[in-house]
């Protein structure tokens, strides 16, 4: 095998070196190749054109909390922040986008405190605030996400 490798090698050098015995051997038209002056039409072209930036959304950081943890621990019920130091307070579209739910994590203490405390203060009704039983996690059928991030960060957490 390794002859047969090297014989073709050998030859290739040969038909390389000597142009005439390349046209004889392989006796091929010419082709020519030409680009078109404008770019085609296609879906992607634009993208292609200008990169997209992304910039990030301006927000004002979440605060820190303002109770100290004897403090926070004193109190009938605790929201304890994220690693990454926010307020566990999340937005979710249901049915669609067309109805949203805000949920609150991370509860420790009188869930049922806690409930009444959002629903007098927020003016929830008592039927658009409930206790997952599952989870645990306090859910408000409305948009009131921002609502009850001030709420928290007023209170303390």
């Amino acid at each position: 095998m390794s002859q047969h490798i090297s014989r073709t090698i050998s030859k290739g050098q040969i038909c390389l070196l000597n142009p005439t015995l390349l046209r004889a051997t392989y006796a091929l038209p010419p082709y020519r190749i030409s680009f078109p002056l404008q770019p085609s039409r296609c879906l992607n072209t634009s993208a292609a054109k200008t990169p997209r930036s992304y910039t990030p959304i301006s927000r004002a950081p979440t605060p820190p909390p303002a109770k100290t943890a004897e403090e926070l621990a004193s109190g009938p019920y605790i929201v304890r922040r994220t690693p990454s130091i926010q307020l566990p307070v999340y937005k979710r579209f249901m049915s669609g986008g067309n109805r949203v739910v805000v949920l609150v994590k991370k509860v420790d203490g009188d869930r049922r405190k806690l409930l009444e405390d959002m629903s007098e203060s927020l003016g929830v009704g008592k039927e658009n605030i409930r206790i997952n039983p599952t989870t645990q996690h306090v859910e408000l059928k409305g948009d009131y996400y921002e609502e009850t991030k001030s709420w928290l960060i007023e209170r303390g957490f």
